[in-house]
């Protein structure tokens, strides 16, 4: 029972995931900003600061990360998409890491907001619900230019 009333204490704490102690947050211009469990405002109010600050017309990608899950979203502001990343593998001897990449359409403001809220809570697993999630490009493409086009 205390183990149960601990993790919702600490859920309560960043969002709705224990397992989230520190998120990135970065941008186009190589700008970073952390946000520690400990903050006193929650990940994802700090992470649409961070956009308002940071957003401009030739600065329209912002990424959250969870280094340490190996976790990421990308927010493509430009094309009303998102792209989740997870690391499949870690770089050893020098190698790159390997990582899957999946392209998921955006409805809005609303739209990544929603998908920000449930990355904060979940990490990339908490996002499945909001897909189609497509990690063909070419297929994605397509996806996106037939929406443009309505």
């Amino acid at each position: 029972m205390e183990d149960d009333e601990e993790a919702a204490g600490h859920r309560a704490d960043f969002g709705g995931s224990a397992r989230k102690t520190v998120l990135s947050f970065t941008d186009d211009k190589g700008v970073e900003k952390k946000w520690l469990r400990d903050s006193p405002r929650t990940a994802a109010a700090e992470f649409w600061e961070f956009v308002g600050d940071r957003s401009a017309a030739d600065n329209e990608v912002c990424t959250i990360e969870d280094e340490e899950m190996g976790e990421g979203i990308q927010l493509h502001f430009y094309a009303d998409s998102l792209a989740r990343i997870t690391t499949l593998s870690e770089g050893e001897g020098g190698s790159d890491p390997e990582y899957r990449v999946e392209y998921s359409l955006v409805d809005g403001i609303g739209g990544y907001r929603n998908l920000v809220s449930a990355f904060v809570r979940g990490g990339c697993a908490a996002l499945e619900q909001h897909g189609p999630w497509m990690s063909d490009v070419a297929e994605f493409e397509r996806a996106r230019r037939r929406r443009d086009a309505r």
